[in-house]
């Protein structure tokens, strides 16, 4: 059994990083990860089977590189125990879009900067009926960024680059983007057991009842708030333990 904490960050907020410059979604290894994980119990001996052997990188250095993301991405923010459960159940059922679409909550949600992009960037071409996005949008968000998270005027222009292909790579990766080189906005699939996730998500995060159908997180599958509200109301707080 996985330890309970009790110092669990819901979300990752502050200064920018550029964390995701180094790799894209890394579905496939992040199965890996969440079903030794789980069956495990132990944060240590997952890193070394992954890194010895259970990865088909052949490199040990990118090996060790994947696994340091998949960690930062997972395991930083202290979860309970029952989202590595539900993880573990989505990644069993390689038929349905479950993990990666779990993923793309989780992976959004503990990178800020991932985070504004969906929301400033993503969404509002949604909303506005644009679906093509492109590195320079990425870019140009970086730009208007520095005026709030001047962090970014450090990163070298390798880094910026990187960074705004991996973004662009995650969300295609995760379901919220299609297409290789020019990318469209597209509406992810969202299994129930997945709304279901992020509902209890958010009442565990300490979210009001009556604003979970209105929180943001939503919008990361481009939600609109009514279609929030019928998920909730169909998934009442008594049927849950957190």
């Amino acid at each position: 059994m996985l330890p309970a904490t009790s110092t669990t960050r819901w979300r990752t907020t502050g200064a920018y990083t550029p964390i995701n410059a180094s790799k894209a979604g890394l579905l496939y290894e992040t199965r890996c990860w969440i079903t030794y994980y789980v069956q495990s119990g132990d944060s240590q001996k997952t890193r070394e089977a992954l890194v010895n052997g259970i990865l088909p990188q052949r490199s040990r250095e990118t090996r060790r590189t994947i696994v340091t993301v998949i960690q930062q991405r997972l395991q930083r923010w202290f979860p309970p125990q029952w989202v590595y459960e539900d993880l573990w159940s989505f990644a069993e059922d390689e038929h349905q879009p479950s993990l990666k679409t779990s993923l793309l909550l989780h992976v959004v949600r503990q990178d800020h900067l991932l985070y504004d992009f969906v929301q400033q960037i993503v969404v509002s071409s949604w909303e506005q009926g644009e679906r093509v996005l492109t590195r320079a949008d990425v870019q140009r968000f970086l730009d208007l960024a520095a005026a709030e998270h001047a962090e970014t005027e450090r990163w070298s222009h390798a880094t910026r680059e990187k960074l705004a292909g991996n973004v662009l790579s995650i969300l295609r990766d995760y379901g919220l983007l299609s297409g290789r080189e020019q990318k469209y906005i597209v509406e992810p699939i969202v299994p129930t057991a997945v709304v279901n996730h992020l509902i209890r998500l958010l009442r565990a995060e300490g979210i009001e009842e009556e604003a979970i159908p209105y929180h943001p997180d939503w919008r990361i599958w481009l939600w609109s708030s009514q279609r929030a509200e019928q998920a909730v109301a169909a998934f009442p707080p008594h049927e849950i333990t957190l």
